[in-house]
């Protein structure tokens, strides 16, 4: 939205220094250290060269617009009262320009049980970015790549077949996990009872790799087997994400790949002179990547391939989504563990299948939440399921909200919001210590926080008496604002431009940060700056802010999949 006063102002900027650029800031709209680059070069004290190019600019068309400012060497630009009374009210209405094609993969978690919150940060991050990049108007598709082809399947399809379960109570789950019904929690103990079977029983292995080999060669019934088990679990995965408004585009099963060839196409593309019984390798040691034993495997030597295999024949099929559209990107939202997994993927698509992943292929990678120090594992029964953190934040939120006297009708998504934003407020590259009694702190930087925030924004707009529609089209003026109403305006005219860039570099902690800020923002103006009771052309002026300010709570916790709370 501020992108045309960006684009005045620099190039009266560039007439001084070609390299010069304007960033946003808390103390002005935009701010330029242009001075400071000039200084070195001329030898001269920077405020002497800011006050120069003040003078400069103050005489030129962008007066009308913005003000400048030298102060300490810097270039401070501020929005004039024309500015804000002309544009405020088009944050109501404002529209992104149509963006090319995003393929975005997220999530993805193997269909072998419930899912346990160490994985609850990519399904949290990839929505918010499918979100946001929704939002800016990229045509944006979000995938699930469902792994039904793996050994874990296999042995979860011949568990469920031999009926073979181990019993819960065994192992340290809580009651929660051992009485919750749902089919992702029937899977768990074919899951741990399947891989005890696999480890010490040479007839069940036997059978579990015979399945694998069967389903690679194409045979119909294997393959089927495999797929139906993952469908199974799959249902139960889905609706945990879906209490959590996370949902899917499409899910891409791996099976399509081996069943319509296109993963022997990758095989025998990469290693053409492979014999039978012949492991298929590659080596990338001449592109810089190395692995231990030197090459990488894609097949063994029975036939079966590897992960990898079939993930290359995947994202070429995404490769050729893209390219159909003309202009796109190919998004990955990844743990920091895979890292050299996505290295050589992205090394194979460039040198073997002369794909310029520079442009179309991208990976957002995430660090991990630490839940109390606890480490994960399905397969050994020591898990916490995200259905039970959320289980536990709701009940906490209910119980928080009786002790302040507050209405509890939106304890749900209070709980859920606390969640999410805890995780969303951190850089994702950044390690995260998980306390939900930190995330439910009303008086913290949390979506509660923000949410009590809305609904007090809420009332104060019931309490006029004015139909929203009518104060949207308040026609006002602002001379002579007070600080805190600046302030509010500042925020609310960036929002549009910081939810782009939020989308673009893909860290949805920008947007937290932004949502609230502009929370205690309203906060301070709500203590100093009287509404209701103030003259009547100021009255319209704050009301108008209100409003702008609901708008954008709302629009920016729901790019974080927030829910608003309107009573409290």
């Amino acid at each position: 939205m501020l992108s045309n006063i960006k684009t005045k102002i620099l190039p009266e900027l560039k007439k001084f220094d070609e390299n010069a650029t304007i960033e946003f800031s808390e103390h002005c709209d935009f701010t330029s250290t242009i001075a400071f680059r000039l200084a070195k070069k001329q030898n001269k004290n920077p405020k002497v060269i800011a006050e120069e190019i003040v003078n400069k600019i103050s005489n030129s068309d962008l007066k009308e617009d913005v003000e400048v400012k030298a102060l300490n060497g810097y270039l401070n630009f501020y929005l004039t009262n024309k500015f804000y009374s002309e544009n405020l009210p088009k944050i109501l209405d404002f529209k992104y320009d149509k963006k090319g094609k995003v393929i975005l993969e997220h999530t993805s978690v193997n269909p072998s049980g419930p899912i346990h919150i160490g994985r609850i940060r990519n399904a949290i991050i990839g929505d918010c970015i499918g979100r946001t990049l929704k939002f800016c108007n990229y045509e944006t598709e979000t995938h699930y790549y469902v792994n039904d082809m793996g050994k874990q399947i296999a042995i979860i399809a011949l568990a469920r077949q031999k009926n073979l379960r181990t019993d819960l109570s065994e192992f340290d789950l809580s009651d929660f996990i051992r009485n919750f019904v749902r089919n992702d929690y029937e899977i768990l103990p074919h899951y741990i009872a399947g891989n005890e079977y696999y480890e010490t029983n040479e007839e069940f292995k036997s059978l579990t790799d015979e399945i694998i080999r069967k389903a690679e060669s194409g045979e119909k019934d294997a393959i089927n087997l495999m797929k139906e088990t993952a469908k199974f679990c799959l249902e139960g995965q889905r609706e945990a994400l879906e209490n959590l408004d996370i949902k899917f585009d499409k899910f891409d099963y791996e099976s399509e790949f081996v069943e319509n060839g296109k993963v022997n196409e990758v095989i025998n593309h990469l290693c053409p002179d492979r014999k039978d019984n012949e492991p298929a390798e590659i080596c990338l040691e001449e592109y810089g990547i190395k692995r231990e034993k030197g090459k990488i495997i894609l097949a063994r030597s029975n036939g079966t391939s590897v992960y990898l295999a079939r993930d290359i024949a995947y994202h070429l099929y995404k490769i050729n989504l893209i390219n159909k559209f003309g202009n796109g990107k190919i998004l990955n939202v990844l743990g920091e563990d895979h890292k050299q997994e996505f290295l050589e993927l992205k090394t194979i698509l460039e040198k073997k299948f002369n794909v310029n992943t520079n442009i179309c292929l991208n990976a957002v990678f995430f660090s991990f939440v630490n839940f109390e120090g606890r480490k994960f594992s399905t397969r050994k029964g020591n898990i916490i399921t995200i259905d039970e953190l959320i289980s536990d934040a709701i009940e906490k939120a209910k119980n928080i909200m009786l002790e302040k006297n507050f209405a509890t009708e939106g304890y749900r998504d209070i709980g859920i919001g606390a969640v999410k934003y805890a995780i969303l407020k951190i850089d994702p590259q950044k390690q995260i210590n998980f306390k939900l009694e930190d995330a439910l702190n009303f008086e913290g930087e949390t979506a509660c926080y923000i949410q009590y925030a809305y609904a007090r924004i809420c009332r104060l707009i019931e309490k006029s008496n004015i139909n929203e529609e009518e104060i949207k089209n308040f026609i006002v003026s602002y001379e002579n604002v007070a600080d805190e109403e600046l302030n509010l305006a500042r925020n609310l005219i960036k929002f549009y431009d910081l939810a782009e860039k939020a989308g673009n570099e893909f860290r949805p902690n920008l947007l937290a940060s932004y949502i609230y800020n502009l929370a205690a923002l309203f906060s301070k103006f709500y203590d100093k700056c009287p509404v209701l009771n103030a003259e009547e052309e100021v009255k319209k002026r704050r009301l108008l802010l209100v409003v702008l300010v609901k708008f954008v709570l709302k629009n920016g916790l729901n790019l974080l999949g927030i829910k608003t709370i309107e009573r409290m």
